[in-house]
């Protein structure tokens, strides 16, 4: 990290400040999001092992089912749906139209979408 990076934090805020006043850029705009992955079994800190043995794993520790939600919010105030990404190639790797609830979802806006690859990340295609 270069020794004056606090003053390089500071340019890039002033240029986007900048760029959002001089272009009359609506507040509505300008959107911060976060990701964060979700397990689907989360593992715990319990464990099954005779007294003394030399190895003892924890109950689903090496879980790896999960997918990604994308939480975004416009800097008026209005949160953005909410999007679920799963890792497949096509729709058959995203929730199913019958699952519990699903109808709840897509009343509130969530979007299911497949990543394209074999992992569940968000990436520029899936925004």
């Amino acid at each position: 990290m270069p020794e004056n990076w606090e003053d390089i934090c500071e340019q890039a805020a002033l240029r986007i400040a900048y760029g959002i006043k001089e272009q009359d850029i609506p507040s509505a705009l300008y959107v911060n999001s976060d990701q964060t992955q979700v397990v689907y079994a989360q593992g715990s800190n319990l464990t099954w092992a005779p007294t003394g043995a030399k190895q003892v794993s924890t109950v689903g520790n090496e879980e790896k089912r999960a997918f990604t939600i994308v939480v975004s919010i416009a800097n008026d105030g209005t949160m953005l749906p909410l999007q679920a990404i799963y890792g497949g190639l096509s729709k058959k790797s995203c929730p199913e139209p019958t699952s519990l609830h699903f109808e709840d979802c897509i009343k509130a806006g969530f979007k299911f979408e497949y990543s394209n690859t074999s992992t569940y990340w968000s990436t520029q295609a899936t925004m």
